[in-house]
């Protein structure tokens, strides 16, 4: 049986999800013991980071490992490229997703609350990631995904993080270019059958907690 100790505000939470889905794997969600971060939680995870899998007893974190494991445990369908060298581009997008895109659009959750807003901070920080988008549009083209016609491990943190970046926008008003590959690869990545009903649920995550900031 598999358990993911996930929060639905999680964008790494969210990849996993959609990696779930797509492998047709049930599994259940479930809230870390007595909140994320507690000592309680802390016993199972000793990082104390989410999301983490429960397989039958044999506890993994962190989203990469996670995605490797759970891609190895049911093959088909497959989710990284034949090739040795598509292979390790895919796991070097994913690794630009994870350590240079998703940390900039994350730093913007401490600007949702009108008090505690940064208009040098949100400029500067909307100009280092339209940097890294356009750094990504250099490296890859995807066609329609970033490993070509089938959705791979590279593609499933993207969705969290083109839902968080709409948000944040509205929220915060700033402008950032984005490449029109990528503008097309959001559009193809987010009606996947896979990925749509997770990313319509997590645009609703995003909306509500938001809106609970807003509100003080």
């Amino acid at each position: 049986m598999l358990m993911l100790y996930d929060l639905p505000i999680s964008s790494y939470g969210c990849k996993i999800r959609i990696l779930l889905r797509h492998k047709a794997l049930p599994w259940t969600s479930i809230a870390p013991p007595d909140g994320y971060g507690s000592p309680a939680y802390c016993e199972l995870v000793p990082s104390g980071t989410i999301p983490a899998l429960n397989h039958d007893g044999f506890i993994l974190a962190e989203s990469e490992a996670i995605a490797e494991y759970i891609n190895e445990l049911v093959p088909d369908p497959v989710m990284l490229p034949e090739n040795i060298q598509d292979r390790a581009t895919a796991r070097a997008l994913s690794r630009l997703h994870d350590t240079r895109i998703e940390p900039l659009l994350r730093a913007y959750f401490s600007q949702i609350s009108p008090e505690h807003r940064d208009i040098g901070f949100i400029r500067e920080n909307a100009a280092l990631l339209e940097n890294r988008l356009t750094q990504l549009a250099k490296i890859v083209s995807p066609a329609p995904f970033m490993t070509g016609n089938e959705l791979s491990l590279a593609d499933c943190g993207f969705v969290s993080s083109f839902a968080i970046l709409h948000c944040v926008q509205a929220l915060l008003g700033f402008e950032l270019a984005m490449p029109q590959t990528l503008r097309n690869y959001e559009r193809a990545l987010c009606a996947h059958p896979s990925v749509r009903d997770e990313h319509a649920a997590y645009i609703r995550v995003l909306d509500d907690w938001a809106g609970a900031k807003l509100r003080g």
